[in-house]
């Protein structure tokens, strides 16, 4: 089925992707015609393990992240209105901020693998790639008997004109938002307290 949705839209998509040739490495599946996107994989960025470890001080252990997998929780967006983009593994995107979270935590070493759950719902997940380009991201954690916290982050990156190379840039800067956006949420003063419990 999906053969068949791909063969049925190559006509319209084959003047887009003919402007400019396949950029060559691991964020692009060219197919003649045809490409779709995949981000690099999510690495533990150095900044959000040091910020973490940074309240090592003030906390004697952190929760882990559980995101609600029935909201929100696509695999792919449309770039240009042609170009399917995924992220790391074709990951949907609540599973993965939970999983880099998640990450980062247990690195940092303020979260056990059976550490208490934060439930979080992501609410918004998505790209403009015309004009300025930029990633948007919001979540909300919820802890019961705690006030939620909703952290809202948006990451601006360089996007070309052309449909090819835009889309090229939107896949290359996901990666970079999410690390962005998940430092953002660490900075919040609301996150030691929410995140806190004794073990």
């Amino acid at each position: 089925m999906k053969l068949l949705i791909a063969l049925l839209l190559l006509p319209s998509m084959q003047a887009l992707a003919a402007d400019k040739p396949a950029p060559y490495g691991t964020n692009t599946i060219s197919i003649p015609g045809f490409r779709t996107y995949v981000a690099s994989g999510y690495v533990p960025a150095e900044q959000n393990i040091n910020l973490l470890k940074e309240m090592k001080d003030k906390a004697t252990g952190l929760r882990l992240v559980a995101f609600d997998i029935s909201k929100n929780n696509v695999a792919m967006l449309m770039c240009r209105m042609s170009f399917p983009v995924y992220g790391p593994g074709k990951t949907p995107f609540a599973s993965l901020l939970e999983a880099a979270a998640n990450l980062e935590l247990a690195e940092s070493g303020l979260a056990a693998p059976d550490a208490p759950r934060a439930q979080a719902t992501l609410e918004e997940f998505d790209f403009s790639s015309f004009g300025g380009g930029k990633w948007t991201m919001r979540a909300t954690l919820t802890v019961q008997g705690k006030e939620p916290l909703t952290v809202k982050y948006v990451h601006p990156y360089s996007v070309s004109g052309g449909a090819v190379a835009g889309c090229t840039d939107v896949t290359n800067a996901m990666v970079p938002a999410i690390e962005s956006f998940l430092h953002t949420l660490y900075a919040d003063a609301r996150f030691l307290d929410l995140m806190q419990y004794a073990p």
